[in-house]
């Protein structure tokens, strides 16, 4: 099982919990229903800083999957997300001057949201691409979150130019989920499974498409909290990086957590409230060491 422990210490963001209560109640189930085998509620994914444990959320997209008996949810998730949802990235996105500039923000700040993920836009080929790379291979999370956010960006983009004509081809590597075809014939995206990457491809003349809500004054204050939060994001991982680093160079079997502390010249509380605020904590990086 391959985990970059590094890139998802930050896990995923609640509201994209509240996304997925959003499809599961299609089939008739509560927020109380989906959520509380996992000690979560609605009120605590809605708050803006709460993110949800790779493996926390994993299982609770098997959980999701088993109440709606579908092999899949992807095209749910995709066709229902919203360009909101991704908080000051989208609002940045929304105001963009055209999909060339929505695009290369997405590539820029899509860790922000998904520090497990990373995109690549290029136009050097014949057509523009998309190149999706996922840390993780948990399943069914990897697969869902893929289809979610390959159907989203086409759906997204629709909206946010205004032009329902879209289309492109996308490559995934992973086999198609049983049934899938008859989302296939809903959607204007020749999908192909198996491939060796995960690719999406489009017409050229798509990148000067405007935006509909297009505000450069706008779209610079968001960037701008986008920067401040990738700075900060790039402060905390560092500091979960040293205490990583201590802890697997250490001559002493075990050191406590006061003993790293004062390594690091801060308080044992200070230390545990900075690793709180991205999503790990000590213990959970002397297990990660331990059991390397």
């Amino acid at each position: 099982m391959k985990i970059n422990s590094a890139r998802q210490e930050q896990g995923i963001p609640g509201v994209y919990g509240l996304l997925l209560l959003d499809v599961v109640s299609r089939w008739g189930y509560n927020d109380q229903t989906l959520f509380a085998p996992f000690h979560l509620t609605s009120e605590q994914l809605a708050d803006p800083e709460y993110r949800i444990p790779i493996h926390v959320a994993n299982e609770l997209v098997k959980h999701a999957l088993r109440l709606t008996g579908e092999t899949t949810l992807g095209y749910h998730l995709g066709n229902q997300m919203r360009i909101s949802i991704h908080g000051f990235i989208g609002y940045a996105i929304m105001t963009a001057h055209d999909i060339t500039d929505a695009l290369a923000l997405a590539t820029r700040f899509i860790q922000l949201r998904m520090p497990f993920l990373q995109l690549y836009f290029s136009t050097f080929g014949p057509k523009a691409t998309l190149q999706l790379q996922c840390d993780f291979d948990l399943e069914p999370l990897r697969t869902e979150i893929i289809l979610a956010l390959t159907i989203g960006i086409m759906s997204m983009a629709k909206a946010l130019t205004g032009n329902e004509e879209l289309t492109g081809e996308v490559d995934l590597d992973f086999q198609k989920p049983e049934g899938f075809d008859k989302y296939l014939n809903k959607m204007n995206i020749d999908m192909r499974f198996e491939q060796p990457h995960l690719i999406s491809s489009f017409d050229k003349q798509y990148l000067g498409l405007k935006m509909v809500n297009a505000d450069p004054i706008a779209s610079q204050i968001a960037i701008n909290q986008c920067e401040s939060e990738l700075s900060a994001l790039g402060e905390r991982r560092r500091l979960a990086m040293r205490v990583r680093d201590i802890l697997t160079h250490s001559e002493q079997h075990y050191l406590s957590i006061e003993s790293v502390a004062e390594r690091l010249h801060m308080s044992d509380r200070t230390l545990k409230r900075q690793l709180a605020a991205e999503g790990t904590s000590f213990s959970t990086l002397v297990d990660e060491v331990r059991y390397r």
